[in-house]
């Protein structure tokens, strides 16, 4: 199970978005079964949604930035990056 923690930097984050947020990054667990932790920073600057996500994957930390119009899409991008790193990560394994 995935253990999430939502910061959001000078706002407080609606109850909508985190939930929207812990159920994206829940898919996760289908691409690799062992992750602990995440964390998500989400902040505005000049008018683009940054979001930073911080992932423990076996004992690697995998750090994704993404930016867009909205957290929603900021966080979708966010997501693939994460699905395409933890697929190499996979393959990596496998190879070994």
């Amino acid at each position: 199970m995935l253990h999430l923690t939502v910061t959001a930097r000078h706002f407080k984050a609606p109850e909508e978005l985190q939930e929207t947020i812990e159920r994206e990054l829940q898919k996760l667990n289908r691409f690799h079964p062992g992750l602990l932790r995440a964390h998500v920073v989400l902040e505005e600057e000049r008018g683009l949604k940054h979001v930073e996500v911080r992932l423990n994957a076996d004992g690697r930390e995998i750090v994704v930035k993404e930016k867009g119009d909205s957290y929603i899409a900021a966080v979708n991008q966010a997501v693939d990056v994460l699905v395409r790193q933890l697929r190499k990560l996979k393959t990596q394994r496998q190879q070994r």
